[in-house]
């Protein structure tokens, strides 16, 4: 993260850094042709990362979040049916009957987390602990919307962490 970090604040043009936001955004091998070459070893990394995690997870049955954020940039572009959708159509219920069932299983599915985060596991603590990280991004993200899309959902969020931090 430090080095996208480094990269986005130091090391490149703000035209290269578009080009490389929209690979990022793709997460596919294809857009590495895109990509100016002081940016490829950087974009192979991320790829790489992204790949590792999806198949450590793999392993234990999980999925990665990321999935779901990509998922919505290709709504988007050409509607994909998101979850809420598909339980509407599956169970008829309404737009929002479906969302309050969906964030019940979200609330279940937290328990589950931390019940197994309790648990001993063959997997590195700092991997888990950064797969927990993104399961809680991705949480407060879709909290109140999709900030994902609409980022200024996150305006309240940002503002309490930045402008008015809780004393410690």
């Amino acid at each position: 993260m430090i080095l996208v970090d480094d990269t986005y604040d130091n090391y490149a043009t703000y035209e290269e850094l578009q080009i490389l936001t929209k690979a990022i955004e793709r997460l596919e091998i294809e857009a590495l042709e895109t990509l100016p070459d002081t940016m490829k070893d950087i974009y192979h990394i991320i790829l790489n990362t992204y790949e590792e995690i999806k198949m450590e997870l793999g392993k234990i049955g999980c999925s990665f979040g990321a999935e779901y954020a990509k998922a919505e940039m290709e709504r988007k572009r050409e509607h994909v049916a998101s979850a809420v959708d598909c339980y509407m159509k599956e169970h008829v219920k309404s737009q929002e009957e479906a969302t309050e069932i969906i964030w019940k299983e979200i609330s279940e599915a937290w328990k589950d987390i931390t019940k197994m985060h309790q648990k001993p596991t063959p997997l590195p603590a700092a991997l888990i602990e950064r797969l927990l990280n993104y399961a809680r991004f991705y949480h407060v993200l879709y909290e109140h919307g999709d900030a994902y899309t609409h980022p200024q959902l996150m305006k309240a969020q940002v503002a309490s962490l930045f402008v008015n931090p809780v004393p410690l």
